[in-house]
């Protein structure tokens, strides 16, 4: 069985006593209180961050996607696709009475 010490005993007594004195009191609550507000923030700060990072992952994943659809839309609007789409879908080129200019 440990034993405690008695100075350390008186310390933490002593402690106490200053820390709920009625004159240390409003130090101590303020100093609480900034010491909670602190941690508060600065969770915040940290949970902010990793939104942060989450969206701008999302972007990038979104612009890859976005130069995947381009360059399959290059690809699909390429002469020689379109040449195969008239052929299956028996299109021609229009005449020149089919064109209307517009001034």
């Amino acid at each position: 069985m440990a034993l405690r010490k008695k100075g350390n005993f008186k310390f933490n007594n002593r402690l106490l006593e200053f820390l709920f004195n009625p004159k240390a009191l409003p130090f101590t609550l303020t100093f609480t209180t900034l010491a909670v507000l602190f941690v508060g923030f600065r969770m915040k700060g940290i949970e902010q961050a990793y939104q942060l990072n989450t969206i701008e992952q999302d972007i990038h994943k979104a612009t890859i996607r976005n130069k995947e659809l381009k360059a399959q839309r290059a690809s699909e609007m390429s002469v020689p696709k379109l040449r195969e789409f008239a052929v299956k879908y028996d299109l021609k080129e229009p005449g020149p009475e089919q064109i209307i200019l517009i001034p």
